[in-house]
C-alpha cells in the first residue's frame, strides 16, 4: 500500500507525510498578493521557486525510497525560476509592519524599511502610511497616538485591532471576539460538493435563531455574515458546556462548520479577551489561568452579565463597532453614493447582480459581493451601505464576509463630513451620501468630535473604560432608537 500525493500550494492535507512515496509536482502555486494602488488582494498562479520546488521533493521518501515527478522542465527549473520565493515584506499589506516601526521607536517608517535588504516599494509604504493616518493609529508628524500604541499590542489586523478595542468600550464585547477571531483565522463554513444551496439554508436558519440572544427591532437589520459567525459560535459553545463535546460534533456536523475551527475559535477569543485585559480595557479576575481553565474563561467572556456585555444583545451595537472598526472598508449602492457617473463606463459582463439585484460601489469602481456571503443573492437591502475587511480581485472584485451597516454609523465612525445646508446632503469623504436636515446634521459632526474626544482619553486611559461613560451611552442609545424607529 502506497500514497500519491500531488504538491500544490495547499498545505493541509489528511495524509500523514510518512506514508508517501510518490509526489507530483506540478511547478504551480497561488500566491496571495496585496496591491497597494488599488487596495485590494488577489490570488495569483505562479511558477514556484527552486525552494519551493526542492521542499515539495523532500516530501517523497521521508522513511523509505520515493519519487517525485516534476511536471517541468530541468531548464525551467535552472534558468526561469527565481532561487526563492519573493519575501512576504513585497506582497502583503504593510500596516502591521509600520506600527511596529513606531512602536519599537525605530524612527521614521520610510527610511527605516528601506534598509531592508529587499525594501518595499515605496507606493506600499504610503499606502500603509495613509491607512494607519486614517484609522488613527498616528497622527501629525508620524507620531503614535494612543489607539495605536495599544493596536501595536494586538496580534491581529489594524483594523479588527480597533474593532476589540472599541466593542471593550461600548459594551458589547463577546460577538466582538467572536468576529475578530474568525476574521482573523478563517470562516466557520464548509461547503460540500453541490450541497452550497443547504449550507446558505443554515446560515439563514442561525441568522433568525433568537435563542442566542442577539437581536434587532427590525426584521431585515441582520444582513450581515459577521452575525452569523457569531451566532454559530454561541450555539456552539453553549451546546458544547450544556451538552459535551458528541453533542457540539454533531452540531457542526448538522450546520456545516468545521469543528476544529470552532476549537480554534474558542482558543483565540480566550487569547484576545486577555490582552483587551492586559490593556487594561476589562478587568481579568485573578482566579482564571488561561492555559488551564479554557471553558471558564471563555463562558466568562460570553457572560451576558459581565457591564463590558452589556449591549452585546443588540445586533444594532454590534454592527456599528463593525462600521467603527473596519471603515474605510464600506460599499454602497447608488442609492448612498454620490456620483455613479463612472458605474456607465463598465462593460455589461463587469455587472454582479443581474436583473433585479443592486450594483455595489467602493471608492474607485463596481464590486461584487462573493458568492459565500450570505448578502450575495439578497435584492432588497434595508441600508446601501455595508462594511468588510478583504477584498480580493479574481476574475471579479469580490468583497468577503459583508455586513450592512446603518446611516447613522457612517455618520458617528465614518470619515470627514461636509453638509450642504442648502440641498439636504451630507458627504461622508467625499463619496459617501445622505439626507438629513441641516441642524441633524450639524448636531451629529459635533458629537463626532465630542465621540473622537472621549475615546481618545479613554483608550489613553483604558481603566475609565469599564465605567459607563454619558457620551457613549446617548451614542448607544441613538444607535437602539435608529433601529426602532424602522420597526
Amino acid at each position: 500500500m502506497f500514497q500519491v500525493i500531488i504538491a500544490t500550494d495547499i498545505a493541509e492535507t489528511s495524509i500523514t507525510i510518512d506514508d508517501v512515496i510518490y509526489v507530483i509536482d506540478c511547478g504551480k502555486h497561488k500566491e496571495h498578493r496585496y496591491n497597494p494602488h488599488k487596495k485590494l488582494s488577489s490570488m495569483v498562479e505562479d511558477w514556484i521557486s527552486q525552494a519551493n520546488a526542492r521542499q515539495r521533493r523532500g516530501r517523497a521518501g521521508r522513511v523509505k525510497p520515493g519519487i517525485c515527478f516534476c511536471l517541468y522542465t530541468r531548464h525551467r527549473f535552472e534558468n526561469l525560476m527565481r532561487p526563492y520565493q519573493a519575501p512576504e515584506m513585497l506582497r502583503m499589506p504593510l500596516m502591521e509592519l509600520c506600527l511596529q516601526v513606531k512602536s519599537l521607536s525605530l524612527g521614521y517608517v520610510k527610511p527605516f524599511l528601506s534598509k531592508a535588504i529587499e525594501p518595499p516599494h515605496e507606493e506600499a509604504m504610503t499606502s500603509a502610511l495613509s491607512m494607519l493616518y486614517e484609522v488613527g493609529a498616528i497622527e501629525g508628524d508620524e507620531e503614535l497616538t494612543p489607539l495605536g500604541y495599544h493596536l501595536a499590542k494586538l496580534p491581529v489586523d489594524v483594523l479588527i485591532g480597533k474593532m476589540m478595542i472599541y466593542g471593550g468600550i461600548f459594551c458589547c464585547l463577546s460577538p466582538i471576539l467572536s468576529i475578530s477571531a474568525f476574521l482573523s483565522y478563517k470562516s466557520p463554513f464548509t461547503y460540500p460538493k453541490e450541497e452550497r444551496q443547504h449550507v446558505e439554508i443554515v446560515k439563514q436558519t442561525l441568522l433568525t435563531d433568537k435563542s442566542d440572544g442577539l437581536c434587532c427591532a427590525n426584521a431585515g437589520g441582520l444582513q450581515s455574515d459577521h452575525i452569523i459567525m457569531a451566532v454559530a459560535y454561541n450555539r456552539w459553545a453553549n451546546i458544547l458546556h450544556t451538552k459535551g463535546a458528541k453533542a457540539a460534533q454533531n452540531f457542526c456536523n448538522s450546520f456545516f462548520l468545521s469543528s476544529s475551527v470552532m476549537y480554534m475559535i474558542r482558543d483565540m477569543r480566550i487569547q484576545f479577551g486577555s490582552l483587551l485585559a492586559d490593556i487594561g480595557i476589562i478587568n481579568l479576575p485573578r482566579t482564571f489561568q488561561t492555559g488551564k481553565m479554557k471553558d471558564k474563561l471563555d463562558r466568562w467572556f460570553s457572560d451576558m452579565i459581565q457591564p463590558f456585555n452589556k449591549y452585546s444583545h443588540h445586533s444594532s451595537i454590534v454592527k456599528s463597532i463593525l462600521c467603527a472598526g473596519l471603515y474605510p472598508n464600506v460599499a454602497a449602492t447608488e442609492e448612498g453614493i454620490v456620483d455613479v457617473a463612472f458605474s456607465r463606463n463598465l462593460k455589461p459582463s463587469a455587472r454582479a447582480g443581474g436583473e433585479g439585484y443592486p450594483l455595489w460601489y467602493d471608492r474607485k469602481r463596481e464590486v461584487c459581493i462573493h458568492p459565500s456571503s450570505s448578502n450575495c443573492h439578497v435584492k432588497a437591502f434595508q441600508y446601501p451601505f455595508l462594511v468588510y475587511l478583504e477584498k480580493v480581485e479574481t476574475n471579479k472584485v469580490f468583497l468577503r464576509d459583508t455586513s450592512i451597516i446603518s446611516p447613522y454609523s457612517i455618520l458617528l465612525f465614518g470619515g470627514s463630513i461636509n453638509i450642504l445646508h442648502q440641498t439636504g446632503l451630507i458627504t461622508i469623504d467625499g463619496w459617501l451620501k445622505l439626507t438629513a436636515p441641516a441642524q441633524t446634521a450639524v448636531l451629529f459632526k459635533e458629537l463626532r468630535i465630542t465621540l473622537h474626544t472621549v475615546l481618545k482619553e479613554l483608550i489613553k486611559k483604558p481603566e475609565k473604560a469599564t465605567i459607563e461613560n454619558e457620551v457613549i451611552r446617548s451614542i448607544i442609545h441613538l444607535l437602539l432608537e435608529e433601529d426602532k424607529s424602522l420597526k
